[in-house]
């Protein structure tokens, strides 16, 4: 039976739920010489997560598992224990039902009502408000957005002993409109809900991500990256209901540091953040800021102290290219210090500088695609005749094929221009990027700090330079890079995400569980948001109309709303639904061909080309996202490395 939450329950074991959820990520890249430390290493992650994601079996012989419950029970077994499957925070409940119900006589009757319970706790106050107060759409809330569960019975049965352990296996698909990235890339997913507010309290307060990353310049590096709303904080400690304010004042810290090595970057800012000030307007934030860095420029270190103001505005045109537009500013008082190899200090500079950054996120083909502009401009020392910088990068994603075998193609096209006084903290330099430009957040660090220059996989961070007329390596004023990655199916190597299940009807024809999914959540989107629509239309209409009764601005109402759900439906439901009822999967390991191309131009005219070619293994499984591989330098220059191994590993889908 499928029906959305809050509506009358059908005695029967099923409810539907699809669950708006913003996601939240947590990366770590890595790269090292040793590849085989690197193989051990990415080896028994593979273990470990595969083990994580998989399902545990009963200890013994004596115990068989049944799900779903499509068989009658004998009439004598008690009930051992109640299991909710569903992800971290779920313990309070199960102790909860397991008091309720531990030690009495299996009935379905208790097994519904363990059933009704899970979705109650789901749909309650403070774990709604805590998914809005993560950005999220329409969440678990009941009577109000695209919302729907689907609750199994399965059991674990001891014949022997005349016992059974009482599951409710719970389906959670979550769909994040706001975020169309996270809807179209290949990116962890799973279908086990969260009860956000039994999660500890340091994690809904301080949404941490911790980062480990290894790479050939920057050493061995450990990063933690904290965000809380500072006016919601003490409800956040105690998993109350959240005020869900249109206004909210963020705190967000981030923070790395090498081991061994003097590299560090910290960013900390402070932002008044306000929701939806207009329907074209989704969010409106200004910010403090302060960065302090010490990071690498070929054989020179860049120690930097910046203080810097700005806003950003959100805007949602919702057309397929422009789905999501961010536009920021930003004004800025900073000081840079170079010191050479040797630890000495060859320029110390103050400058002040202008920076615009646009970034749009839209859908091309089925495909996800990113665009971001880049425009600064300084004046060094105070003196007006200083640099600027005008920098522009595009990507691609999509999945080619039918089914959960698909062949993903990832593309990256980038370039960049520097004039005026160019100093060298300024000057581009090529290599590896912790960040990924397509799967990071449009407001991560990176990408609002300005490209450093062309992304080249087979170097270190900034180890590329370019030349001048006698040899000497320094940064570039021009660049310009094509990057590719292929990944490559593999059928027993992965797992869908959809349940391969056959749904059975009485009345019609079965039907596969990943296809019942995408035609019921589209019909029943269309009705929601319809009622959804319905209240304001009518109000609207009578306030232009007052002589109209209730009875005729609802009729009139009825077409107006219907036209808009079934727009918002196929712009903003169907595409997302498909690629993840057709194509998501739980997990799935896929040989990865990698290709770069960067050129890096200098003062004195000529440009190095650089082409890097290599292969690997990319994994996703629940909640990470992981490529490990090797990029050769084809065209040697003399004094450079040939090679990198590149491990990047990002953690995400943690709520």
């Amino acid at each position: 039976m499928f029906l959305p939450v809050g509506a009358a329950r059908h005695n029967g074991p099923d409810t539907w739920a699809i669950v708006l959820k913003k996601v939240s990520r947590m990366k770590c890249a890595m790269k090292s010489p040793n590849l085989k430390k690197l193989a051990v290493a990415m080896a028994l992650l593979v273990i470990l997560l595969t083990a994580a994601s998989s399902q545990a079996q009963p200890n013994g012989s004596t115990r068989r598992r049944i799900c779903p419950l499509n068989v009658k029970l004998p009439n004598d077994l008690t009930i051992r224990s109640v299991k909710v499957i569903g992800r971290r925070g779920v313990g309070p409940l199960e102790k909860k039902l397991g008091e309720k119900y531990n030690g009495k006589t299996y009935t379905r009757d208790f097994h519904r009502e363990a059933m009704v319970a899970v979705e109650d706790e789901l749909t309650a106050e403070a774990n709604a408000s805590f998914e809005k107060e993560l950005g999220i759409v329409g969440g678990a809330t009941k009577g109000s957005g695209v919302v729907f569960v689907r609750t199994d019975q399965c059991v674990e049965v001891d014949e022997t002993n005349k016992s059974v352990d009482m599951i409710v296996r719970v389906l959670f698909l979550r769909v994040n409109l706001k975020d169309v990235a996270s809807n179209l890339l290949t990116l962890p997913r799973s279908i086990e809900p969260s009860f956000y507010n039994k999660m500890p309290a340091f994690l809904r307060v301080l949404n941490p991500i911790l980062d480990f990353d290894v790479d050939r310049k920057l050493g061995t590096v450990a990063a933690l990256n904290v965000s809380t709303n500072l006016l919601e904080f003490s409800k956040l400690a105690k998993g109350e209901k959240l005020a869900n304010r249109d206004l909210n004042f963020l705190l967000n810290f981030n923070g790395q540091k090498s081991f061994g090595k003097p590299y560090y970057a910290t960013t900390t800012d402070l932002a008044v953040s306000k929701t939806r000030p207009s329907q074209t307007v989704e969010q409106l934030d200004f910010s403090a800021f302060f960065r302090a860095d010490d990071q690498p420029l070929n054989e020179t270190r860049d120690v930097i102290n910046e203080l810097r103001l700005g806003g950003e505005i959100k805007l949602r045109p919702r057309k397929r290219f422009l789905n999501t537009v961010y536009l920021s500013g930003n004004y800025s008082g900073n000081r840079h210090d170079v010191y050479d190899s040797g630890r000495r200090l060859i320029v110390a500079e103050r400058n002040n500088s202008g920076m615009f950054r646009g970034v749009v996120d839209g859908v091309v083909l089925n495909g996800f695609t990113r665009l971001g502009v880049w425009l600064e401009g300084a004046e060094v020392n105070g003196v007006p005749k200083g640099y600027n910088r005008l920098a522009g990068l595009v990507g691609y994603q999509k999945e080619f094929g039918a089914g959960t075998q698909t062949l993903g193609i990832e593309a990256l096209l980038g370039g960049g221009k520097a004039w005026g006084r160019v100093p060298v903290y300024a000057s581009f330099f090529g290599g590896n990027s912790v960040g990924n430009f397509l799967y990071e957040p449009p407001a991560s660090p990176t990408n609002t700090e300005f490209p450093t220059g062309p992304y080249l996989r087979s170097y270190g961070k900034s180890e590329a330079g370019a030349r001048t007329a006698g040899g000497a390596v320094t940064g570039g004023t021009n660049y310009w890079h094509a990057n590719l990655s292929v990944a490559i199916p593999v059928k027993p190597w992965s797992r869908r995400l959809i349940p391969d299940e056959v749904v059975h009807f009485e009345t019609r024809p079965d039907k596969k569980l990943n296809e019942l999914l995408e035609d019921f959540t589209i019909t029943t989107a269309t009705t929601t948001i319809f009622n959804a629509l319905m209240d304001p239309l009518v109000e609207e209409l009578r306030k232009k109309e007052p002589t109209l009764s209730a009875e005729e601005a609802e009729e009139k109402a009825q077409p107006i709303a219907d036209a808009r759900a079934k727009e918002i439906v196929k712009r903003d439901v169907e595409p997302n639904i498909r690629f993840i009822a057709r194509h998501a999967n739980l997990f799935a390991v896929k040989p990865l061909l990698m290709f770069d191309y960067a050129q890096i131009g200098g003062t004195s005219g000529g440009s190095l080309r650089r082409y890097a070619a290599g292969g690997g293994v990319q994994l996703v499984v629940v909640l990470a996202r992981a490529e490990i591989g090797y990029m050769r330098t084809l065209t040697k220059v003399t004094g450079e490395p040939t090679g990198n191994v590149v491990f990047r590993l990002t953690f995400q889908n943690l709520f």
